[in-house]
């Protein structure tokens, strides 16, 4: 990854973040759920350009495989589970540190999927969280999420936007790396 592609990633993402700001606003909810819409697609669209015998080798030396990647987005999704959901079902609960990479991807529980079940388990599970958002009531969307060790307290919004801009920003890198 070059220092120019890095600059263009993080110039992207900037410009993201301030369509999705820290505080909620229903426009600033609106495009977060739009990000998060549409990049099952995304990922579809980017998977066709990749080979069943590629699916599995980093696209980049040193980087990711789009298995890898796709791996990934489930278990960022995974988190939803222990995140918003109890935020949206207990006043203000206390949520623990559990990371995608060190701790769910240690579960292995997408190592023998293909290609195709891996693209498919992600559609269902972001369609679970756009039925669940969709729902949301206006208030809903602040209700407070308490993470332990930290002082300041979370929102549904808050762990969305970062949901959000963490595809946008993911979806960016595959682009770049495959030049698309």
């Amino acid at each position: 990854m070059t220092e120019s592609y890095k600059a263009e990633v993080n110039a992207r993402l900037a410009e993201a973040r301030k369509k999705i700001p820290t505080v909620y606003s229903e426009a600033a909810a609106g495009a977060a759920l739009g990000i998060l819409v549409s990049t099952p697609a995304a990922l579809m669209e980017i998977s066709s350009r990749i080979s069943v015998e590629d699916f599995a080798q980093p696209i980049m030396p040193g980087k990711r495989s789009f298995k890898e990647t796709l791996m990934h987005f489930l278990n960022i999704e995974a988190l939803n589970y222990v995140t918003i959901y109890p935020a949206f079902l207990i006043d203000k609960p206390e949520v623990h540190d559990i990371h995608a990479e060190r701790d769910l991807g240690r579960l292995r529980l997408y190592e023998d999927f293909t290609k195709t079940e891996l693209l498919k388990a992600f559609e269902l599970e972001r369609k679970k969280t756009l039925n669940f958002l969709r729902a949301l009531k206006q208030p809903d969307w602040q209700r407070q999420i308490i993470e332990s060790g930290k002082a300041r307290q979370e929102s549904i919004y808050w762990r969305i936007r970062a949901l959000a801009l963490h595809d946008y920003a993911h979806l960016l890198i595959l682009r770049y790396q495959m030049n698309l």
